[in-house]
């Protein structure tokens, strides 16, 4: 059986080498890198290599050849579907998604190979310049390619900067590129903006979440995250207290934290613990309730005993940690057929009325919530 840590490697592994192709780093009919050059590159076993070649080979990208290695495919004879980039402006780098995020981007890769297209995926760069800056020249980026449809992943921020997601939005639309947005609006929430959007079904998350809790005998149940700069984890916060409502509870003052992956420090959560007494913690992610288990576990609580600590995602991590995680499960692959179809839709039919995409979450229960 594949472990996550296996299948996060090998979607490193198969990534690169699909948006290289892609992208022209490698032409056709290119020599590619050996499986044992690939195995030292990477850190990764053989298997794995051998997995992404052959994958890559399923979907037309590659050759291997016997006894010569493997190499780039040259173009068939097929019709091109257009070309489509993911943008995704809260990244420097394709390898800094986090794992739902790299999930999508793979997915939807694998829809542009077979559809004889390619993908672009469009990051910020780094540097000492302004976020707002870096967004207008990877914007500019965009602008100037010959893709004919845009998934924009919209960058978490304050209300009153929400504006620089419209504006780049805007700089795409009027270049005439068809957009989409993915997993979060562009306007703060309630509000929803006239793009076609792809989302999970979060609000039904946060609601099987913290029923799940209260069914375990939870009372005092914290939120962490970032709400107001997120459509996504509004949503989940609004299943939260709906869930609470339901069994005639309410969150009371001090349970939910606005807070950052680097404010998850071991103070933040002794304040949480001292100040709100919450006897279950829901973080916005499972990195969140990873970072926060564990400075939990150097107080000496037990997580699962003492509290209870679920998150979102189903990232690998939420099965590997001393405790396994409870967790939300966002399905990729139908989530990212949704955004291709939707793309193609807008290119083909400027004119057809937008969309809002739901694509229903899964409760995996694990130890975290049941000892």
């Amino acid at each position: 059986m594949t472990t996550p840590e296996a299948a996060t490697k090998y979607r490193q592994v198969y990534e690169e080498l699909h948006s290289r192709i892609l992208d022209g780093q490698y032409r056709p009919g290119q020599k590619l890198p050996s499986e044992a050059q690939l195995m030292r590159k990477y850190d990764v076993s053989r298997t794995t290599v051998i997995r992404a070649f052959r994958d890559l080979e399923a979907v037309g990208m590659v050759l291997r050849r016997r006894g010569s290695g493997t190499f780039v495919a040259e173009p068939s004879g097929a019709v091109r579907g257009p070309d489509l980039a993911l943008f995704a402006p809260f990244v420097e780098r394709g390898a800094d998604l986090a794992y739902v995020e790299g999930l999508i981007h793979q997915h939807l890769a694998h829809l542009a190979g077979e559809h004889h297209a390619r993908l672009m995926l469009q990051c910020v760069s780094g540097g000492g310049f302004t976020w707002a800056q870096r967004l207008r020249d990877a914007t500019a980026i965009v602008r100037g390619s010959d893709v004919r449809g845009v998934l924009y992943y919209p960058a978490e921020l304050p209300d009153e900067q929400m504006h620089l997601n419209r504006w780049a939005v805007d700089a795409l639309k009027g270049a005439g590129m068809a957009v989409v947005l993915i997993d979060r609006d562009i306007v703060p929430t309630p509000d929803r903006s006239e793009l076609t959007r792809i989302g999970f079904d979060n609000r039904r998350g946060g609601y099987l979440l913290t029923d799940h809790l209260i069914r375990q005998g939870c009372r005092r149940i914290a939120f962490v995250g970032i709400p107001e700069a997120s459509t996504a984890v509004a949503d989940r916060l609004a299943g939260y207290h709906e869930a609470l409502r339901r069994h005639g509870l309410a969150a009371e003052e001090g349970l939910v934290r606005s807070a950052d992956e680097p404010e998850l420090s071991e103070q933040f959560c002794r304040s949480l613990m001292d100040e709100a007494r919450p006897d279950a913690i829901i973080g916005k992610m499972d990195r969140f309730a990873a970072l926060v288990g564990r400075h939990l576990m150097r107080m000496g609580l037990r997580i699962g005993q003492d509290v209870k600590l679920a998150g979102f995602d189903d990232d690998p991590i939420a099965g590997l940690l001393p405790v396994p995680l409870t967790t939300i499960r966002l399905p990729a692959k139908p989530f990212a057929e949704a955004a291709y179809q939707a793309a193609m839709l807008r290119i083909q039919e400027p004119d057809a009325a937008p969309r809002q995409i739901i694509i229903d979450v899964e409760l995996v229960v694990r130890e975290s919530s049941t000892r």
